[in-house]
């Protein structure tokens, strides 16, 4: 044999044997390199029967956090702000009802409080 090829082949030989001596005494490097933990990583999976709630948190059993909507608007901002706030209740506020406060440089015009 050639010297480069006797090299190449030790080397996998180190290796290969450094595997076998790492999977039998450490048990973790055992379960990281086993070939059913590899091959079930490219496994199809199936998509769930019922898919979650688009904007469900896993919060709707949990205690309602202490939190308000501050929105910062000018009176000329009016149809932006309703369209915000109706997207804001229909995705998300409808079912925890946080306040908002609405924050502005000058007072708010008649248009606006209704």
């Amino acid at each position: 044999m050639m010297t480069p090829i006797r090299y190449v082949f030790l080397v996998l030989a180190i290796i290969v044997s450094l595997h076998f001596i790492l999977s039998f005494s450490h048990e973790d490097y055992n379960k990281a390199t086993s070939l059913s933990r590899i091959t079930g990583m490219y496994k199809e999976t199936a998509p769930p029967k019922t898919p979650p709630t688009y904007y469900d948190y896993g919060l709707r059993n949990s205690t309602r956090a202490n939190a308000t909507f501050v929105l910062l608007a000018r009176n000329a901002d009016l149809s932006g702000i309703v369209s915000s706030m109706k997207q804001m209740e229909d995705r998300f506020n409808k079912h925890y009802n946080y306040p908002y406060v609405f924050l502005n440089e000058e007072p708010f015009s008649e248009e606006f409080k209704q």
